[in-house]
């Protein structure tokens, strides 16, 4: 199976995709205020003509790509070009107000290669082994593996864990709309033959990631225009630079791969946590935040690395590790396979073909980015207003490409209403995201659980791997109540009254 992907993924198709997405994902995460998550839901559309393989490929390479795209802005602008850039402008931006634009970009190239790079070998390496593991599982384990996909994104999203965990609900809900797959009857449907196959999860991701985007583009179009920092230096770093530099990105890239295995962190997340340990390990920290070059080394090999450590929970258990990944597994069920533990076993060489996309989507990425930065420039130029009507007219043009059907685009400017409400009550989206992909299994496997178990619900306890799962997502469920936060407060003031 590896072979195999590895021979899919070189293929002159597959090669030309992934090129054209990392192109289209360094100026995607050039253009400041846009997310790789918003521009793979509106690339989602576009692969429905490829092959599954294909498509994946471009989409892995975009997500990877924006990754590197958003330190541009952050250096040039002071504008984090993705949220998972916010701490590169730290130190990024100083470096280029001294005129060496330049060389924090190529710093930023470089340690996205490493991260990149080593993210991808985690991934291909913990393969195999999860491979073997989700063999054991059957429906009743499935059913716990969603319910703790579902808990563990609410709690661990950021702002009130009680918020995310209600955004979660509601994405179940959501899905719950269509035809039930047990008994064949219509579910919160409203008489409307539109909904009887459930809500189209690309069009419920465009409205949710793209109008929320285009609406604050142009709230925030009325602020002037920040100066821009030149390129005026060297792009690629020395190779003593490099070399000094290498133990820094390797430690960040291990950072941002175990942090994005986790459900619910992202790149941002394990950007600051990699920047303040090389500010921890750094023999003199007094530069940091004045233009130190470790201190965009660090976020940038930690926010590349969060791709290939946020697939492993998607891969093997069909828990996306972000919003980002869980359009990816959108991508799966356009194509019609169905996410999961059965994606490394019953889709094997389309998921290896995945996986050799993140490895091998890091060397156009270094060639286009010491291509592109310079021009780059000048995409970051583009007035917010131009960006946001272009994304407003690229997610109707999507939605009413899926179907030919005017119903998805209202659907679509609903969802968009919807994901703007999120986002002025800071309410995550990411949980009801997970919800909508996790709601069909969750539902079947229930259902085929409790056939198994004659109606009986202790049929999960009578798993020892269920039943630990569950265990698991009760206790993510208590630990957001209020009554378990104010009592570790108690026990934190007892602790300092002593």
């Amino acid at each position: 199976m590896i072979l195999t992907g590895l021979l899919n993924a070189i293929s002159p198709l597959n090669m030309l995709a992934t090129v054209a997405g990392v192109a289209l994902g360094v100026v995607v995460g050039a253009l400041p205020g846009l997310s790789a998550t918003m521009a793979l839901a509106l690339l989602l559309p576009l692969t429905f003509k490829l092959p599954p393989e294909t498509g994946l490929s471009m989409m892995a390479a975009l997500y990877l790509a924006a990754m590197y795209g958003g330190s541009i802005a952050a250096i040039i602008l002071r504008t984090p070009g993705t949220p998972a850039a916010a701490a590169t402008v730290m130190d990024g931006f100083p470096m280029g107000a001294r005129g060496e634009a330049g060389r924090a970009l190529g710093i930023s190239l470089s340690a996205s290669l490493v991260g990149g790079i080593l993210s991808g070998v985690a991934l291909l390496t913990a393969a195999p082994f999860l491979g073997k593991l989700v063999l054991l599982f059957g429906p009743v384990e499935l059913f716990a593996i969603a319910v703790l996909g579902i808990t563990m994104i609410g709690t661990l999203s950021k702002g009130s864990p009680i918020k995310g965990l209600l955004s979660g609900a509601l994405g179940l809900l959501l899905a719950m709309v269509g035809m039930d797959s047990t008994t064949g009857t219509a579910r919160f449907t409203a008489d409307n033959i539109n909904l009887f196959a459930g809500i189209p999860f690309t069009v419920a991701l465009i409205g949710l990631f793209s109008i929320p985007q285009a609406i604050a583009l142009a709230e925030q179009s009325r602020v002037g225009q920040q100066a821009a920092n030149q390129i005026r230096d060297r792009i690629l770093p020395r190779l003593p630079e490099f070399i000094r530099m290498l133990p820094n990105m390797l430690r960040s890239s291990v950072i941002g791969v175990v942090t994005g295995v986790i459900p619910g962190t992202g790149g941002d997340t394990a950007s600051w946590f990699a920047y303040n340990e090389a500010k921890r390990f750094a023999k003199d920290s007094s530069g940091f935040g004045k233009g130190d070059p470790a201190g965009v080394a660090a976020p940038e090999a930690a926010n590349n690395a969060v791709v290939g450590g946020a697939l492993i929970p998607t891969i093997a258990l069909g828990i996306p590790g972000s919003s980002s990944t869980a359009v990816l597994l959108g991508g799966l069920m356009v194509h019609g396979i169905l996410p999961g533990p059965t994606l490394l076993t019953e889709h094997g060489a389309i998921t290896y073909t995945l996986i050799w996309a993140v490895i091998l989507a890091n060397i156009p990425l270094f060639v286009i980015g010491l291509g592109l930065t310079r021009l780059c420039i000048y995409v970051t130029l583009v007035p917010k207003m131009v960006v946001a009507v272009a994304i407003v007219v690229l997610s109707i043009v999507g939605s009413l490409a899926i179907n030919n059907n005017m119903f998805d685009v209202w659907l679509m400017l609903g969802f968009g209403a919807l994901g703007y409400v999120f986002d002025r009550a800071r309410i995550p989206t990411a949980p009801l995201v997970i919800g909508l992909v996790l709601g069909s299994l969750l539902d079947t496997s229930l259902a085929q659980s409790l056939l198994i178990g004659q109606g009986s619900w202790t049929v999960f306890l009578k798993s020892p791997v269920a039943a630990v799962l569950l265990l698991v997502a009760l206790l993510s469920i208590l630990q957001a109540t209020p009554f378990f936060r104010l009592f570790r407060l108690k026990q934190r003031g007892g602790m300092i009254d002593e």
